[in-house]
């Protein structure tokens, strides 16, 4: 392929990379990530593993998501004590807000029993584009 051909078919893929982002950030939407560690409230981080029976690309933050109903499933697990898949994972039914972000953290109960613990806070950037005019 000469090099101008290719300099044009990779502009073209950075193009396509980039309207598809952008589509993602046309409307209003929600994100789900792992909130940070927490000694004084005995939390920890969880990995984020599928939304809606989807795999995540990352186990830290979610993409953007439509708002409304989600299955979101957490994993927390701990190099001390070896659990089941069912004490390590928890499929979360969550009514995601517009323009709102959800941290999800483990908090510790009795012994090696956990249960996951929700933060939410308005996403800034997205409250401003979409705000009612």
């Amino acid at each position: 392929m000469a090099p101008s051909y290719r300099f044009a078919a990779l502009a073209l893929l950075a193009l396509a990379a980039t309207a598809a982002a952008a589509g993602q950030y046309d409307k209003p939407w929600a994100i789900v990530e792992t909130a940070d560690e927490s000694a004084v409230r005995k939390e920890f981080p969880v990995g984020i593993t599928r939304i809606d029976g989807k795999s995540t690309r990352n186990a830290r933050e979610s993409d953007p998501i439509e708002p409304g109903k989600h299955v979101v499933t957490v994993r927390f697990t701990t190099a001390r004590v070896t659990q089941s898949l069912a004490e390590e994972q928890r499929d979360l039914q969550m009514d995601l807000e517009a323009c709102t972000r959800y941290r999800i953290a483990a908090q510790r109960t009795e012994g090696t029993k956990w249960e996951p613990k929700i933060y939410s806070e308005p996403i800034g950037e997205c409250k401003k584009k979409f705000a009612a005019k």
